[in-house]
């Protein structure tokens, strides 16, 4: 067995204040640093750590707890699972406890072990096989809150803090790198969001619209992954990112369409008093645009003002197409086109042309321009070759919007084929519109049904009539 020297083991403990480095080390002697080089204690504490994972598998958790408490107390770096299983075992402890004082005291400890993980973060890292970042602490931290809170603290419980923790995690994970952010975390954290926003929506309903973009985006960003994971070859990969991040995108897309949060009328108002604080902040203007173009406020003067202000101060394809969209609504065709292809020429790459042609598809679609808009999906096609389906999936959109349902079901299937990020999005959409087709030829058949009735009873009429007269 390997050891650790004396003269290590002391100058570890005296610098305790210091972050450890268990790099290379064995159980034995991480223990060791806790509880001195004695054999008894590490034979101790090895015992409490095969205790403590088995009664954790077989889901024992009271004795699972009994066996944590000595861990974290005397051998707090034995081993990972102290941090990683102890959240399960205490949220398992306050489902299962009737005694609000006793709910409340695991979810104080289970607290004080998150805050715990992120003060020797370090340390466990430098042994762990799967190193953790402050922003996945964070995000278990966040989800655990949520799922128990409600029940310990009752009319306590704070919305905000849990708001609090979820926007921490996401902004750390993002500045700082992580693992993947789950699907259902991001689906849990609009949840939250859409919570507060039916609490506070005149207050909220900017920062709203801004957590439904960043967890839509998230989402679309880890379906990407999962292209590029087929593309690789890796179906496992792509089919599992597929599951975790296409059914939580759809159920943001359908709370955020059901929460009233885009009411023009209300949006408008906002961006009507936000503009003059904003129309010197080229970085505001632009988010303010793509949250107006996203919620149908781009055909709308406070709309076409923030374009002007964003294209002043530092032109960009996003302002570049709104000025087109207030060329269009002023019926100046060709300057339209100009600011439509000065949004392609401000970037040097055909993957940037290929995205702004969608936006642009997107514009005249909006305007009811749809030979341009189908014009601009072929073009991000030629563009980019990778954006097929997405370019297929606004084709079919396209052609619902003009009531050719076979082409639009057409077009569904080529972008499913095609692209595996909007694979759910086209077989959502083309469910719908094979359910307006069957209520459709449902009225067709009774508008027939009924026609045929009344020209059979004419003909009867017209017969007894007809004999009467005789």
């Amino acid at each position: 067995m390997k050891k650790l020297t004396l003269a290590m083991l002391l100058a570890m403990i005296g610098a305790a204040a210091m972050a450890q480095n268990f790099e290379n080390s064995t159980v034995e002697e991480r223990i060791a640093y806790s509880t001195g080089n004695n054999e008894d204690s590490i034979k101790t504490a090895k015992g409490y750590i095969t205790m403590f994972q088995q009664t954790g598998a077989n889901q024992d958790w009271q004795d699972m707890y009994v066996n944590y408490q000595w861990l974290k107390k005397y051998a707090p770096f034995a081993v990972n699972g102290i941090y990683t299983q102890g959240p399960y075992m205490f949220y398992n402890l306050i489902n299962a406890e009737q005694d609000p004082v006793k709910k409340k005291k695991y979810f104080d400890e289970m607290m004080v072990l998150f805050d715990l993980r992120q003060k020797n973060l370090d340390a466990l890292n430098s042994f762990a096989k799967t190193k953790s970042t402050m922003g996945d602490v964070l995000s278990v931290k966040a989800e655990y809150y949520n799922w128990t809170a409600p029940s310990v603290l009752g009319k306590d419980f704070d919305l905000r803090e849990s708001y609090k923790n979820f926007s921490e995690a996401i902004k750390m994970v993002n500045e700082q790198g992580g693992r993947e952010i789950t699907g259902t975390f991001l689906q849990t954290f609009f949840m939250v969001s859409d919570a507060m926003f039916k609490a506070a929506p005149n207050a909220m309903r900017e920062k709203y619209l801004q957590d439904y973009l960043d967890s839509k985006d998230a989402c679309e960003t880890m379906l990407m992954m999962a292209k590029e994971a087929q593309q690789n070859g890796d179906t496992l990969r792509a089919k599992k990112l597929l599951e975790t991040y296409d059914i939580p995108l759809a159920a943001i897309e359908q709370q955020f369409s059901q929460s009233g949060a885009a009411d023009s009328t209300q949006l408008a108002n906002i961006y009507t008093k936000k503009f003059d604080s904003y129309k010197e902040d080229i970085n505001k203007l632009n988010s303010s645009l793509v949250i107006m173009q996203q919620n149908d406020l781009d055909e709308t003067d406070i709309y076409y003002q923030y374009a002007e202000a964003a294209y002043a101060l530092q032109p960009t394809f996003i302002s570049a197409i709104g000025l087109a969209q207030k060329a269009q609504k002023e019926g100046q065709a060709e300057k339209m086109l100009e600011y439509y292809n000065k949004a392609l020429e401000m970037s040097s790459t055909d993957a940037r042309r290929s995205a702004i042609c969608l936006n642009i598809c997107n514009g005249l679609t909006k305007s009811k321009l749809y030979t341009g808009a189908l014009t601009y999906a072929e073009k991000a096609i030629t563009y980019n070759a990778d954006n097929t389906g997405k370019a297929y999936l606004k084709m079919a959109n396209i052609y619902t919007l003009l009531g050719q349902y076979g082409e639009a079901i057409g077009y569904c299937d080529k972008a499913g084929e095609a692209d595996i990020t909007v694979s759910g999005s086209a077989t959502r959409l083309k469910e719908n519109i094979q359910k307006v087709q069957a209520n459709q030829q449902a009225n067709d058949k009774a508008r027939k049904d009924y026609e045929d009735y009344l020209r059979k009873k004419k003909a009867e009429e017209d017969f007894w009539s007809g004999g009467a007269k005789k």
